[in-house]
């Protein structure tokens, strides 16, 4: 029976704080083992535009869960 392990990663659009999106970042998971199983979005941001005539709103922060097998204890 396979076990699994998990990871959880935070990835915020603005650089606040949290870790930006990278690719390279995801192939280095990928590397490892790792599979992206879901995306969350936690938090969105609206800012006035001008070319829409109103508020854009955009995603800011997100959430990627990954697992794996875990190793053979």
């Amino acid at each position: 029976m396979v076990k699994w392990e998990y990871r959880v990663h935070v990835v915020d659009n603005d650089g606040d704080g949290f870790d930006q999106f990278s690719l390279d970042f995801l192939n280095e998971l990928g590397d490892e083992g790792w599979e992206l199983l879901h995306v969350n979005k936690l938090q969105d941001v609206a800012a006035p535009d001008a070319d829409v005539g109103g508020e854009l709103v955009r995603t800011k922060r997100v959430v990627l869960w990954f697992k794996r097998p875990k190793p053979d204890a």
